[in-house]
Order: structure tokens, then sequence, then C-alpha cells
């Protein structure tokens, strides 16, 4: 059943691809995802819909533990409770999540590296009535149940949704987890193991009567905090629709796919992919817990994975490793030209691009641009394999993107350098409980102040150049690091850079470049700092040059694998 509406997120701009539909579709209606889970299960009940190292489960199968999870939490009277989920990539997750949503709860993904203070907060903010989590993090959420609204401590091991064998390395935090006797929590808390509630769903009359309508709330999925605390997103059930329905057709997923999730399903566009989209088109998703190299290339090979999403630093290891050789990745190639990936601070090269199309046919190309404010995927790269600085595609589906002066609010022409400014079907209802921030990035107009810098071209394309809070002034010049950044590591001699401010007696600012030299790069500081020099001499501007070059070994990163830029300041700070 296609939607009589969907002409309205129809794209006539004359950029669009010739072989990407033009308008977004909804086949099955424009309902909560859980509802298409049923739909697979009716239609194709046989076919895989996840497999977790060694262990298939079908769309039927799948479909009967969601109804399990959500029965058994109608049952236990969660029905418009608060469900935080603590998991790595697994499918405990992706039952939790639709089963939470067919049950009428509100989902919320806690990052499982986050220390007993961030799961404190992140719990006590968003109000969360039952905790989903994994044997191997309990000891880190128990010291802080007691502090919070949870009543439903819900406990579960990987290995009870993976085989005796796995072609696929199988991850420690797999392999060696605790055990549920192990980990038993006592207190006010009701404790109990996730195979105990599917049971009880199984075998429960309860039917969930909240049937959640497309516009009740879904989500409440936290920012990165890299500005200020995490905030909570609210996104509804037509959010996550929306942009699932989004990237599903700007990557041209379809139930013949099958999908490799590596980039973690907490994070927003990781659950886009492989637990929304996967929803939204009925594909199959070959989960790993957390990423290791060998085990991409064995899931690829062993699979026939059609498609997969990695950081750029991930796809240079897996390019370098010694054994890439041993493993047959041109499944990668044989339904798409092109491998998604995101620069996350390790800049997209043409020579990484290259070698990655050598090794599995298929060419590396920027995913595009977003934020958990708008459940991203707000720019698309289809089709276009530019490899230029801070190049993230034009705008997806029913998305409008203005630059404008920071200062002024006003909208720039083309090419002039502002503040990315967004509108979209998918923006968030708001910020949980925080009405003064949300009035101050949501325009009544619906266009969301992003605090990034950007530029757009004449056939509306979109450059990011990082943030706003991250510019330099020099000169009275307005410097992106970002935009540094991408153009020195176009040098054979920089795997990574980051550009920081340094104080000037004239100019105020001058730009630095911090360096992680590759294996081309001289070992003699000064010849590395001569040839980068030289190179940003003969690419940028004046004010953007650096004025000096620092050698580092490495930067912090964040759990998906950007260039954690503050942490590397609060380091300098201290040195």
């Amino acid at each position: 059943m296609s939607d009589a509406h969907d002409g309205e997120f129809a794209v006539e701009r004359e950029s669009w691809p010739d072989d990407l539909p033009r308008t977004l579709a909804f086949p099955h209606g424009r309902r909560p995802l859980h509802e298409y889970v049923c739909r697979h299960a009716r239609e194709r009940p046989d076919a895989p819909a996840v497999t977790f190292y060694g262990r298939t489960i079908s769309w039927r199968e799948f479909d009967a533990a969601v109804d399990a999870f959500a029965a058994a939490m109608t049952e236990r009277d969660h029905a418009g409770d608060v469900c935080a989920l603590c998991l790595q990539n697994s499918p405990q997750f992706l039952i939790a999540y639709h089963g939470a949503h067919r049950a009428g709860m509100t989902v919320t993904p806690l990052n499982p590296q986050f220390e007993s203070p961030a799961v404190a907060r992140q719990l006590d903010d968003s109000g969360a009535d039952v905790l989903v989590t994994h044997t191997g993090l309990v000891e880190t959420a128990r010291p802080v149940l007691d502090d919070t609204a949870v009543s439903t401590l819900v406990r579960t091991a990987y290995g009870s949704f993976t085989a005796a064998e796995s072609p696929v390395p199988v991850h420690p935090d797999v392999a060696d987890e605790p055990s549920l006797d192990a980990t038993a929590v006592e207190g006010p808390v009701v404790d109990t193991t996730l195979t105990d509630v599917l049971d009880e769903g199984a075998g429960s009359d309860a039917d969930p009567d909240a049937e959640p309508a497309v516009a009740d709330h879904a989500l409440i999925q936290y920012t990165g905090g890299t500005t200020g605390l995490p905030e909570g997103c609210i996104h509804t059930h037509w959010n996550v629709l929306y942009k699932a329905r989004t990237t599903a057709q700007v990557r041209r997923y379809g139930p013949e796919d099958t999908l490799l999730g590596v980039m973690p399903l907490f994070h927003v566009a990781g659950k886009q992919r492989y637990c929304d989209a996967l929803a939204a088109t009925g594909a199959h998703a070959v989960l790993l817990a957390r990423y290791t190299p060998e085990a991409v290339m064995a899931a690829v090979d062993a699979h026939d994975v059609t498609s997969t999403w990695l950081s750029v630093p991930a796809a240079q290891e897996i390019v370098d490793h010694p054994d890439s050789d041993e493993y047959d990745l041109s499944s990668l190639s044989a339904r798409r030209e092109f491998t998604n990936c995101s620069s996350f601070g390790t800049n997209l090269t043409r020579q990484v691009s290259d070698d990655w199309a050598s090794l599995t046919g298929a060419r590396l190309q920027e995913s595009g641009y977003g934020l958990t404010e708008t459940h991203t995927t707000d720019t698309h790269t289809y089709g276009d394999f530019r490899i230029e600085p801070g190049f993230v595609g034009q705008p997806c589906y029913g998305v409008e993107i203005e630059i404008r002066d920071f200062e002024t609010g006003d909208a720039l022409d083309p090419g002039e350098q502002g503040e990315i400014a967004v509108r979209s079907p998918a923006t968030m209802a708001a910020y949980l409980d925080r009405p003064e921030a949300t009035d101050a990035v949501l325009e009544p107009d619906g266009f969301l102040h992003t605090g990034d810098v950007g530029r757009l071209t004449e056939d509306g394309s979109l450059y990011f150049l990082g943030r706003e809070k991250d510019t330099l002034k020099v000169s009275g010049h307005t410097v992106s690091p970002r935009e540094v950044e991408v153009t020195l590591a176009d040098h054979e001699a920089v795997a990574d850079a980051v550009v920081v401010g340094v104080p000037h007696e004239t100019r105020g600012t001058v730009p630095e470049a911090h360096v992680v030299p590759s294996e081309a790069a001289s070992d003699d500081p000064d010849a590395l700092e001569a040839a980068v020099l030289d190179y940003a001499a003969s690419a940028l501007a004046e004010f953007k040059r650096p004025v000096a070059v620092v050698r580092r070994a490495s930067f912090p990163r964040t759990d998906v694998g950007k260039v954690d830029r503050a942490a590397y300041l609060d380091r300098l700070a201290d040195e």
C-alpha cells in the first residue's frame, strides 16, 4: 500500500540523480515501524531478518520476539513509560526497541561505553522506568539504580542469540561475557532477564492496547554533548519512519540487501540504518557487537554483504590489513557502486577510495550530513563521487537548507560561508524539559540553528566546514579549522590533522596544525613541518595557513570514531 500523500515530498531539483526516485514512498503506509516488522513477518516469514555470530533469525521469529517483549511490558503495566537500552549491536537491541514501541513506550538508547555518572544522568533525565542492558554492563548500572526512576532491570547475555559456531570472529564482549547468574541484582528494582521476559510475553494473553500513532513520542535520542551536556531530542514515530524511508531510498536499500551493522546502534545514524531502515525495507542485517577489521572482512565474505557503512579510519585499516586478500569482499559492489563512509575527523581521500575500490569493486563515498535533532540524513551523496574538503552532498527529501549570517540571521548567497540552518519534516519536537534551549535553536518557521559552519554551491550541494564555536578570528577573518584540516589531509604526509588557534600579538589568533604523520612522512620533524606549510601555502588563502606544525602520535576519538576535539583541547590545556 502506498501513501496517497507521498507527492508532497517530491524533489524537483535539477541536480537530483536520474536513477534515484524523486518521491519519498511509504510502501506500507505512514505507521510506526514496528508495524512494518509485522508486515514483513506476514509476507516473508522465512526470510532472514538478523544474523548474529552464526545464528540467523527469520522475520517470523523476529516479530514473535518483538510481540513477546511488548506483551510482557504491557502485562507489567509499562505502557507510556520510557525504556532505556544500554546494549552493543545485537538482536536484543532490535527486539527491545521495536517491542517497547509496540507496547506504547518511548525508547532512549544509552552509550554502553558510559561510566556510572553518565548512565545515571541519562536515566534520571529521561525518566526511564525500564533498563535493558548486558551482563557486562550491570556493574556500571548497579550503583546508580537507586537514584533513578528505574523500576525494572532486564539483563541479557549476547550469547543467548549466537550459534555454537560462527564464521565471524566473536568479539570478546560476547565471547567472554559474565553469566546471567553472576550478575543478578538485589534491591528495590525488579530484576529479570530478557529470556524470562520473552517467555512471559509469549505465554501472556496481554494484548498491547496502546496502538501508538505516528504522532506519538517514540524516541529520546541524546546529543553527543560536544557543545555541553547531552540533551534529549524528542522524536515521534513519524520522525523515525520518515528518516528510515529516506535513508532506505538514498542508499537504495531493498529486501534483496544484506546490510552489515558495524556502527553502533545506540548512535542515531547506526540505529537509523540497521534498526529503522531494516524494518522499513525488510532487508537482512548482519550485526557485529563491535568493530574489528577481521570481523568486518569475515562477515562480508561469509554473508555476501551488499552494503555497510564505515569510518574512514576503519576502511583504511581494512585496506592496509595484511590478510585482506584472503577474503572475498566483491559482494559490496554487487548491488551498488559505492560504500558509504564518514570522515569523523580523518578525511576521505582519493587514494583511500581507490584502494577500497581495488579491494571491493565499490568506491568509498562520503555518507552525508545530519544531526541528532533532525534524526540525521539531511543530505546524501548518491551518484556524486566528489572527494572535496567538506563535501557532504545535497538535501534529502523534504529537507531545506540555508546558509545564514551568524549575527544577523540573514540568508547568504551560494558560496558564502555561514551557519547551516535546516528545516526538515523529521526535526525533533523539542529538547526534553528544556524549553529555553529548544527556543534557542528552533525558529517558529521550523528552521533549526545547527551551530555548524558551511556553504552551499549554486547546484545546492552542501559543504560542512566545522562548528561555529571552533572558528578562529585571524586578522578579522573567520577561519574554519575544519576547512584547513581537510585541506591538509590531502597531503601525502598527513594521516590526521587538528587545527587550533594560538595567540598572536597583532593578528589576534593564528592557526597551528597538529598533525599525525602518515607512513609516507619524513621522520624529521622539520621536514614534516616544511612539507605541510609549503602545501598549505599552495592550497589556502594566506590568513588560513598554519604558522606552525606540531607532530602528534594520535588524537582521542569518540565512541563512533570521530576525533574528539574537546578532549584534545582539554589535553592541550593540561600540558
